[in-house]
Order: structure tokens, then sequence, then C-alpha cells
């Protein structure tokens, strides 16, 4: 061995080991795009629950908005008054409820609220606008929980969308205070 040479020669590499590290740096790339992929879908998907979220909100509040708006005209045109009213059967495609709050008095003089309830992307969602008064009057179709109009713990009165009807609002007079009663259309007179 000449002097200043060590006992161990440098071998240069082989095609076999190219062609391995070629392979590591081919992997570590796919796996850091993949990351880079699920990362991007994961805040795309995000963005349209939030979207979706949004847009639920909004017609549920024409929804509910609107009913109140119902109540007010009925309410304020005073005894005699009769209306029908279309609800949407679907709020963006999902089932929903119509909430009314109600008391058994029309002298109190409370502001009642609608609540439109659905079932969103994270869960139970609802959507309350105020109403001109609680004095209603209920023509259920049932006392459970199944039915066009039914009852909820003798607070409220659950119109269900998914029944595809139409609402009949009417001020009636009745024991010297106006009533608005709250009935599927085909009894309206």
């Amino acid at each position: 061995m000449p002097k200043g040479q060590s006992a161990v020669e440098w071998m240069a590499p082989s095609a076999r080991t190219r062609r391995a590290q070629a392979a590591v740096e081919v992997l570590a790339y796919s796996a850091f795009f993949m990351l880079v992929f699920v990362a991007v879908v994961a805040v795309f998907f995000q963005q349209q629950s939030q979207g979706l979220t949004r847009a639920e909100n909004a017609y549920a509040q024409e929804i509910a908005y609107g009913v109140a708006d119902h109540i007010h005209t009925a309410f304020v045109a005073g005894p005699g008054f009769s209306q029908t009213i279309a609800i949407p059967n679907k709020l963006l495609g999902k089932p929903y409820k119509i909430a009314l709050s109600y008391g058994n008095n029309p002298a109190t003089r409370e502001t009642g609220f609608v609540y439109v309830e659905w079932r969103g992307p994270s869960g139970n969602a609802s959507f309350s606008a105020p109403t001109i008064t609680t004095a209603y009057k209920p023509t259920t179709t049932s006392n459970n929980d199944t039915g066009f109009i039914t009852l909820r713990n003798s607070t409220f009165i659950v119109v269900d969308s998914a029944y595809n009807q139409t609402l009949c609002m009417r001020n009636i007079m009745e024991s010297g205070a106006n009533w608005i009663t709250i009935q599927p259309a085909s009894n309206c007179p």
C-alpha cells in the first residue's frame, strides 16, 4: 500500500444504490405532495360546510320571518280575516319543522316566537323570529309528534313541512278576544 492511502478504498456507487436512492426520493416527494393534497381537500370541504350552514340559516330566516309576517297580517287585519300560506316542504333538501310558541290568554300581550328547526351539518339547528302575539288556537291533526300540525308540551304548535301541505291562518273573535287559528288549508272555510 502506498504511503498516505487508507486501507479502505472508496467505492463508486453502483447502479443498484443509485436506483434505491431515486426510489426513496420519489416516495418522499409523493408523500409530501399527498400531504399537501389532503390539506387542500380538508380546507375545501370545511369551506363548503360553512357555506352550506350559512345558506341553511339564511333560508330558515326567510321562512321564519315569512310566517311571522303572515301572523302579523292576520292579527292586524282583525276578526274575519283568513289566508292560506304555502310553506316550502324542504329547507335546502332537508325536512324541517315550524314551531310557534303559544299561550292560552290573548290578553297577556306577550311576544311569541316562530322557530324553524332542522338537522344541520353540525347537528340540530334552529332559527327564531318574533311574532306579535301568542294568542293561537291550534287545530291539530295529532297530539303526538306525528302529523302535519301537532302540539309539543302544551307550549308549541308544530307544523311539519314533510307533509307538503298548505296552512290556513284565520283571525277569529272568541270570548271577547282575537285568536289566530292555525290549521290545514283543507279545513279552511
